[in-house]
């Protein structure tokens, strides 16, 4: 991540930082809208959707419409899709909860091969959602994860763009997580120094820099960075952060 952090600009860096702020200060829909709104003034896109299911997706894929926020995602469309339970045949929809991996449209589309999900995208391309990328986190704790969707057409050959989002994710989820989630922090033990290092990952700043200002090795900030991703279930260090956020384990 370090090296493909030296692809965004100083001022990119800052965006960042104030949306991870911005992010811990969602109460409600509203703010949340205008976050995801914000994303879309800082990365182009059509439209941003998101949401967070009330029970475990990998069982039962679906959000309610109460759960869902639009950041400005085609209304029409929206409409209809909830409308008509788009979300059983929608193939990246349906394949997000089982990775939550950085998903191109157009790329799970070509891997499909059932009619009502081919009827699907042609529906969806008349609407003029032609390309487009999902992502999200899982919070093992919470029993949920979060799916956002961001339509355009030339967003995934954007390498900047594409970044940015990826730094963003933690915050948007920590943020959705916190308006809709009723965290438990049953079994959930974090020792002050895993915390410290956590709560620096959330200001952006790498494990050698951390290993700086706490005067301790760059090995021992990994272990401990390792140690929290273990005991909350998380993939990367990233996810960690996210998810002792929306825990409220660290400020």
């Amino acid at each position: 991540m370090r090296q493909r952090l030296l692809h965004l600009s100083k001022s990119d860096l800052v965006c960042i930082s104030e949306f991870a702020y911005r992010s811990l200060a969602v109460r409600n829909k509203k703010e949340m809208e205008d976050l995801l709104r914000g994303v879309g003034k800082l990365v182009p896109t059509t439209g941003i959707v998101g949401g967070l299911p009330s029970g475990d997706p990998r069982r039962d894929p679906v959000i309610e419409t109460g759960r869902i926020v639009d950041g400005g995602f085609f209304p029409d469309w929206l409409a209809l899709y909830l409308e008509r339970g788009f979300h059983r045949v929608d193939p990246v929809f349906r394949k997000h909860f089982g990775e939550y991996g950085t998903q191109v449209w157009t790329r799970t589309y070509r891997t499909v091969s059932r009619k009502d999900e081919k009827e699907f995208i042609e529906r969806s391309r008349d609407f003029g959602l032609h390309e487009g990328v999902t992502m999200g986190h899982w919070s093992p704790f919470q029993t949920a994860g979060s799916c956002f969707s961001f339509a355009g057409n030339t967003l995934p050959r954007r390498k900047r763009h594409m970044l940015l989002l990826e730094c963003l994710l933690p915050h948007l989820h920590a943020a959705i997580s916190g308006l809709f989630s009723t965290p438990s922090f049953s079994g959930v033990l974090l020792s002050a120094r895993e915390k410290e290092v956590l709560s620096w990952k959330k200001e952006g700043r790498t494990a050698w820099e951390t290993s700086q200002t706490l005067k301790i090795s760059e090995r021992t900030i990994v272990f401990h960075l390792q140690n929290a991703m273990r005991k909350l279930g998380a993939k990367n260090s990233a996810q960690a952060m996210a998810t002792a956020l929306s825990l409220g384990l660290i400020d």
